[in-house]
C-alpha cells in the first residue's frame, strides 16, 4: 500500500466515488482502498454456505453457483411466520431464483477461467467464466430505495456453441422445509411439515411465487428486462422464464418481494415494485445504490497493522449496512444469509447473540443501524411488562434470553434462564448508548428514559436486605445461560448490570426534573450494593462470577464462562475499564480476562474486555485466535460454536483440535450428528452434517467491537485514543464518540499518535486523556483553549460544528497522508482461515 501526501491530488479527485476526507490530516482514496478489500474467489463456490451476502439492509440474498448457471436464495427481514406445535416462530426464505444457461459455465471440469468477487465498496457480487462452451459475465445487487434485486448477465458462446448459442432458463420457486431449528438434539416428524401453501404462476412476462403460511403472506416477482421472454408455470411451487437459444445472451432480471407487514395485496405490490424500477432504469438504480454506498463508507474509516483483520471488520459493516435497515434487527442466527430453504438454527431471537450485531455500531458511526433493534424492543415493551407482571414485578420490565418478535417468553422455565435477570437492562443500554452517542434529547426523553426506569425497576424489587451486613444482595440469581445452576447470590452479571443502569437513571432524572423518589432508591441502592466476589488462584487474586447460598465464593467461573460473566463489569455493562487502573477490582478482572480459556471465543467478548481495560495485544491475540479458530467460510462468514471440532473422526488423534479439526464437519463428508431422535417416532438416526451449515455472525460482530475498543474509547465520557492498539502496529481511525465527537488519529509503528482531530457535533464540553504526557498540547479550534491545570484529562469547551487539531507543540508539520490501494486479487490466508477461494484448475 503507497502513502501519498499531496493536498493538490486529493482536491483533483472526483466527489462522488472518489476520495473522501475524514475530517483529519489523513484523506481515503475511497474506492482503490476498498478494493483491496474485495472477497476475490478464483474457483466457483457451488455451495450456498460459500455465497456472496448482498442486500440493502431489508431484502437480502446468498448468491452462488452451480455447473450450469447461478442459484440465489432470497430472504427478508419480516417474513416471520408463527409458531405452532411443531415449529417456533421462524424467519422464513422468500423462495431461490435459478438461472440454467444448459452447458457448463462453473463445472470445475471445463474451466478455463473463473472470477467471483463481492465488492464491500459497491455492494455487489460479480461472476466472471469462460469455458471450452461459454464466456459469462454477471453482476448483482440489491437497490437501496426499493426492495428489489437486480441481475445482469450477458453469455457468449464459444466453440461448437459459437453459432447456435444457448438457451437460458430463469426460475422462481418456493419450496418451503422443517426450520429444524434444534437440530443437533432432535428433528420434527414429515418432510411434508412446514412446506407451505406456495403457489407459482406467470403473469404478462413475469413469473412469481406467493405463499401464505403460518400468518406470513408474502409474494416474490421477477421480470427480465429487455427481451421478450417466454413465461410459464412448471407446477405448483415453481415458474420459468426462457428465452430461446442464441449465439449471445445479454439480460437483466429484477426481483422484487412484499410481505404482509407491508401490504394487503403484496403479489400486487411486487408488480409495482418491478414497474416503478423499470421505469427508472436499472442505471439510475445502481448509480443511486453506488452513491447510498459510497455515503456509507465515508462515515467512519479504521486503517489497522493486519490486513485481514481490517477485512473482516469492513465486512462486518457491510453486513449490518446489508442487513439491518428493515422492520426487524438482523437475527444472529444466519442473518439473511441462509441458504438451504427454511432451515435455521435455533429459530428464536436469543437475547446474548443478537446484541452482538450492535455492540460496534455507534462507535463506527452508523447509529441509523441501530434503530431496526431499539423500535422492534420498544414496541414489544407492553409483553414485557407483562411477563414482569406473571413473575410477580410491577410496572418493570423483563426480558428472557429467548424469545420471539411477538413478546413471547420461550422456555421461560428453563433452569438456565429462570433466574437469569440481566437482558431487560442490557437492552436498555442500547437505547441509553444511542442516546450518548447521537444527543437525541426527544429519544432520551419519550424511550430511553421510560424504558431503562422500568428495566431497572425489576432490581429496585428484586434486590433483598441482609441486616447482618447492612447491604442489599440478590437471590437466587444465575449467570448469562447458565447450565451449572441457578441458586447462586451475587451473581457478578447482575451486579454490573444495576450499576450500569442506576447510575445514568440519576443523572438523567436530575435532568429531565422526574423521579425524585426513584432517584433516592436508585441512590441507596447504590451505595449498599455488595462488593463483586473474588477468588483466590494460583495466579493471583481474580474476579469471581457468584457466591453460593451461603455466601461464600465460587472456586470456579465454570457458571457463564462462554459468556466471559466474570468479566461484565468491563463489558457489556461498562462500569469498570481503564479509568480503574490500579484498583484492586481492575486488575483482578484485567487477571480474569487473561485466563479465560483459549478456545472459548465464539460468543465471548473476551477480546473486547482485553481491549476496554488496555491489554492490546491479549486482545490482539484472541482476535488473531478468533479468526483461526472460527471463520470457516471463504467468504469472510464465522460460525458461532467453538465446540464442534468434536464431532471430527480426528478430534482426539490430532493436536490443536480445537483449531484443526473445527471445520471438518464442513469439510468431512463422513461426519454424521449420530443418534438424532425424530420427534414423534421413536426412531434415531444418524444424519448429515452439510444441510445444517450456516454462518453464525457473533464471533465477526465481536470481532469489530473490539477493534473500535483498540482504536478509540469513550466509554466514560473520556476520550482515549490508541488506547490498546498494539505497538508494532500503524493504524489510523475516524470513529464516533459518546459526547457528540467525531473523532480522528493516526500513529505510526511503535510510536505515539502524530494528532487527534475531534470534530463536535453538539457542542458540549471534551475531555481528552492526553496521549502526550509530559509534552505541551497545542490545540486549534474556537474556544479550544485547554482547562485542565494538570494537563491530564486534556478538558476544554467545544462549539457545535467546530473541529479542533490537538498535537504535540514540538512536532514538525504534519503531512497529509492519503490511503490508497489496489483491488484484491487472490485468496488471503490466515493460518487455518481463508479469506477467498485459491484457483484449483
Amino acid at each position: 500500500m503507497r502513502r501519498i501526501a499531496v493536498l493538490i491530488f486529493i482536491l483533483s479527485l472526483p466527489a462522488i466515488g472518489g476520495t473522501f476526507e475524514i475530517k483529519a490530516p489523513f484523506a481515503v482514496d475511497a474506492p482503490a482502498y476498498f478494493a483491496r478489500h474485495d472477497i476475490a474467489y478464483r474457483t466457483p463456490a457451488l455451495e450456498g454456505y460459500e455465497g456472496f451476502p448482498i442486500g440493502n439492509g431489508d431484502l437480502g440474498a446468498m448468491v452462488w453457483c452451480h455447473k450450469t448457471g447461478l442459484t440465489l436464495q432470497i430472504n427478508k427481514s419480516d417474513a416471520w411466520s408463527q409458531p405452532d406445535e411443531e415449529s417456533e416462530m421462524l424467519l422464513r426464505s422468500c423462495g431461490q431464483l435459478t438461472i440454467d444457461l444448459a452447458a457448463p459455465l462453473f463445472d470445475w471440469l471445463y474451466l478455463d477461467d473463473f472470477e467471483g468477487r463481492l465488492s464491500l465498496y459497491r455492494a455487489d457480487a460479480s461472476f466472471a467464466s469462460t469455458t471450452p462452451f461459454l464466456k459469462l459475465q454477471a453482476e448483482s445487487f440489491v437497490q437501496t430505495n426499493r426492495n428489489v434485486l437486480a441481475l445482469r448477465c450477458r453469455a457468449e458462446g464459444m466453440g461448437d456453441l459459437k453459432d447456435e448459442g444457448t438457451p437460458v432458463r430463469v426460475s422462481l420457486d418456493r419450496w418451503g422445509s422443517r426450520g429444524m431449528s434444534w437440530w443437533y438434539g432432535g428433528i420434527q416428524r414429515g418432510a411434508e411439515n412446514d412446506i407451505g401453501q406456495a403457489k407459482a404462476g406467470a403473469r404478462k412476462g413475469d413469473i412469481y411465487t406467493q405463499e401464505s403460511l403460518k400468518g406470513l403472506d408474502f409474494a416474490v416477482a421477477c421480470r427480465m428486462v429487455g427481451n421478450a421472454p417466454k413465461s410459464g408455470k412448471a407446477n405448483r411451487r415453481r415458474a420459468e422464464i426462457d428465452l430461446a437459444a442464441r449465439p449471445a445472451q445479454e439480460f437483466a432480471l429484477l426481483v422484487a418481494v412484499v410481505t404482509g407487514e407491508e401490504s394487503k395485496n403484496p403479489l400486487c405490490d411486487t408488480v409495482a415494485l418491478l414497474d416503478a424500477s423499470e421505469k427508472d432504469g436499472l442505471a439510475k438504480a445502481e448509480a443511486d445504490h453506488r452513491q447510498w454506498w459510497a455515503d456509507f463508507w465515508g462515515r467512519s474509516f479504521a486503517h489497522l497493522g493486519d490486513d485481514y483483520l481490517e477485512n473482516l471488520y469492513y465486512l462486518h459493516l457491510y453486513l449490518m449496512g446489508s442487513s439491518s435497515r428493515g422492520k426487524y434487527p438482523a437475527i444472529f442466527n444466519g442473518a439473511l444469509w441462509t441458504w438451504n430453504r427454511d432451515v435455521c438454527q435455533w429459530g428464536y431471537p436469543h437475547h446474548w447473540h443478537m446484541q452482538q450485531s450492535y455492540w460496534s455500531l455507534c462507535a463506527a458511526n452508523r447509529t441509523e443501524l441501530m434503530l431496526p433493534y431499539l423500535e422492534t424492543y420498544w414496541l414489544l415493551k407492553p409483553q414485557a411488562e407483562e411477563y414482569a407482571r406473571c413473575r410477580g414485578f410491577g410496572s418493570a420490565l423483563l426480558w428472557n434470553e429467548i424469545h420471539d418478535y411477538a413478546g413471547r417468553m420461550a422456555e421461560w422455565q428453563r433452569p438456565s434462564f429462570i433466574h437469569a435477570f440481566t437482558p431487560a437492562t442490557q437492552i436498555g443500554q442500547y437505547f441509553w448508548h444511542y442516546y450518548l452517542y447521537t444527543g437525541d434529547e426527544t429519544f432520551l426523553k419519550e424511550k430511553a428514559y421510560p424504558f431503562m426506569k422500568k428495566a431497572a425497576e425489576f432490581y429496585l424489587q428484586y434486590l433483598k436486605w441482609d441486616e447482618v451486613r447492612k447491604e442489599y444482595y440478590i437471590y437466587p440469581a444465575s449467570p448469562y445461560e447458565c447450565e451449572d445452576g441457578n441458586d447462586y447470590r451475587n451473581t457478578v452479571t447482575d451486579l454490573a448490570m444495576i450499576c450500569a443502569s442506576f447510575r445514568p437513571l440519576l443523572d438523567v432524572s436530575q435532568q429531565l426534573n422526574l423521579d425524585a423518589d426513584k432517584r433516592e432508591q436508585w441512590r441507596k441502592a447504590l451505595d449498599r450494593l455488595p462488593d463483586h466476589p473474588m477468588v483466590a488462584l494460583p495466579e493471583g487474586e481474580a474476579i469471581g462470577v457468584a457466591l453460593d447460598k451461603e455466601g461464600r465464593p465460587l472456586q470456579c467461573d465454570q457458571p457463564g464462562y462462554g459468556f466471559c460473566a466474570t468479566t461484565s463489569p468491563v463489558f457489556p455493562a461498562g462500569v469498570l475499564g481503564l479509568k480503574d487502573r490500579g484498583t484492586r477490582l481492575f486488575e483482578a478482572t484485567a487477571l480474569r480476562a487473561k485466563l479465560h480459556p483459549e478456545h472459548s471465543l465464539a460468543i465471548s467478548p473476551v477480546a473486547v474486555v482485553a481491549a476496554r481495560l488496555g491489554i492490546g495485544d491479549e486482545a490482539y491475540r484472541r482476535l488473531k485466535m478468533r479468526i483461526r479458530q472460527l471463520q470457516h467460510f471463504p467468504q469472510g462468514l464465522f460460525y458461532n460454536i467453538d465446540h464442534w471440532h468434536g464431532y471430527s473422526r480426528y478430534a482426539s488423534k490430532v493436536p490443536d483440535s480445537p483449531i484443526v479439526s473445527q471445520r471438518d464437519y464442513i469439510t468431512d463428508r463422513a461426519v454424521r450428528y449420530k443418534n438424532i431422535p425424530v420427534r414423534g417416532t421413536g426412531r434415531r438416526i444418524n444424519m448429515p452434517m452439510q444441510p445444517f451449515v450456516q454462518c453464525g455472525p457473533e464471533p465477526l460482530e465481536i470481532l469489530a467491537a473490539a477493534v473500535n475498543e483498540m482504536l478509540l474509547q469513550s466509554y466514560d465520557g473520556t476520550l482515549r485514543v490508541f488506547p490498546a492498539t498494539p505497538a508494532d502496529w500503524p493504524a489510523a481511525f475516524a470513529l464516533r464518540a459518546r459526547g457528540g465527537f467525531l473523532v480522528s488519529g493516526e500513529k505510526e509503528k511503535n510510536a505515539p499518535p502524530r494528532y487527534v482531530l475531534i470534530e463536535s457535533l453538539l457542542g458540549r464540553g471534551c475531555r481528552l486523556e492526553n496521549p502526550w504526557p509530559g509534552r505541551e498540547v497545542a490545540v486549534t479550534g474556537k474556544d479550544g483553549k485547554i482547562a485542565s491545570e494538570e494537563g491530564n484529562p486534556l478538558i476544554f469547551s467545544t462549539r457545535k460544528g467546530e473541529k479542533y487539531l490537538l498535537y504535540p507543540a514540538d512536532s514538525a508539520e504534519l503531512p497529509r497522508t492519503v490511503f490508497t490501494g489496489q483491488p484484491n486479487q487472490g485468496p488471503k490466508i490466515y493460518q487455518e482461515a481463508v479469506l477467498g477461494k485459491a484457483r484449483d484448475f
